[in-house]
């Protein structure tokens, strides 16, 4: 019994640092086909950093530039330290900030996908993003 215990707490562990390691590193994805996502991370044991940033995708916005890249939705949107972000199995949570408020966010790999979900405006959100080449 004991030997099976510490079989399944060993193997536990690889599983949990194999999610940790597919977690790390660039990202790139898009929030309802209008704004493109992308996020830098990093995980060290359950602690997860990094960047995560949304830009406006919309040719109406104000002076984009070549990237899409618009100074009033980046303000808004823009670039953003992950705050609070954890991993725990299959799952990661962090946070961000909108205009001074909290903005949780939770996920987990699927397939070859890293699939976020939030809520903004009371609705929820769906974000899908794929490693960046």
């Amino acid at each position: 019994m004991k030997k099976l215990l510490t079989t399944s707490g060993a193997l536990l562990l690889i599983m949990a640092l194999f999610v940790a390691a597919t977690v790390d590193g660039a990202w790139k994805g898009y929030v309802e086909g209008q704004y493109n996502v992308t996020a830098a991370l990093k995980v060290e044991g359950t602690a997860l950093t990094g960047t995560f940033s949304i830009i406006d995708n919309n040719a109406k916005s104000e002076n984009p530039d070549d990237s899409g890249y618009s100074p009033y939705v980046a303000a808004q949107l823009g670039k953003n330290v992950i705050e609070d972000g954890k991993v725990d199995g299959e799952n990661i949570t962090f946070s961000t900030k909108f205009n001074g408020k909290p903005v949780n966010y939770k996920g987990s790999i699927v397939g070859e996908k890293l699939v976020l979900t939030t809520t903004f405006n009371e609705q929820p959100v769906k974000i899908t993003l794929s490693r960046a080449k």
